[in-house]
């Protein structure tokens, strides 16, 4: 396999990296799917939503073609617009419900998220997303991060992750949520992906 993993920094690739999540991570999203927002994916943005310390990665075959990317944050928190719509919000404050619940501010305070890790359909199983984790984590530590979380609402990426030596942190089972937040919402799981965790590596 001839894959090259690289940081990207210009803003027009982070752009590109943006579109190219737009295309291949949203639409496969198995929490999209247990909500019912495929229909209505969040706006692209007009420039990368990025701070300081954030930083992406992208993965590209032989002829310079981007086949996967992963965008790594310390603060995963998304934006809720006013005019977000009412299911697309519904399933925003499932992610934060999660995150409190998981108690992740007891994590060490050098502490960045893999928040994003996608590839093409074509590319999948073929290690093109263990190679850009393992590239998220060298990234990080030489930034002096202590540790990488990630949040999985897929169970391949658990599944990844776990063969890489993270360590479980929290999970929560999709049909759980509306009973342990009091929430009157109706998920449809994904089979197979039915839960939420989080891993944990120290760097």
């Amino acid at each position: 396999m001839d894959i090259t993993v690289v940081q990207v920094t210009s803003e027009e690739e982070k752009m590109k990296v943006e579109d190219f999540i737009h295309e291949h991570f949203l639409p496969d999203m198995p929490l999209v799917e247990a909500f019912g927002v495929g229909n209505c994916p969040p706006p692209r943005p007009s420039a990368p939503r990025t701070g300081a310390k954030d930083f992406y990665v992208k993965a590209m075959d032989s002829q310079g073609r981007t086949v996967g990317v992963a965008i790594n944050r310390v603060d995963p928190h998304p934006d809720t617009e006013s005019d977000t719509p009412p299911k697309v919000k519904k399933l925003i404050e499932f992610m934060e419900f999660a995150e409190e619940e998981a108690q992740l501010s007891k994590l060490p305070e050098g502490t960045i998220e893999l928040r994003i890790l996608s590839v093409s359909k074509e590319w999948r199983q073929r290690g093109v997303a263990r190679k850009m984790a393992e590239e998220s984590m060298r990234l990080a530590k030489a930034a002096g991060f202590e540790a990488m979380r990630v949040c999985c609402t897929s169970e391949y990426t658990a599944r990844l992750v776990r063969r890489m030596g993270w360590r479980e942190h929290y999970r929560l089972a999709y049909k759980d949520y509306p009973k342990l937040s009091g929430r009157d919402v109706h998920l449809i799981p994904t089979p197979e992906h039915e839960y939420l965790y989080y891993y944990v590596v120290q760097l």
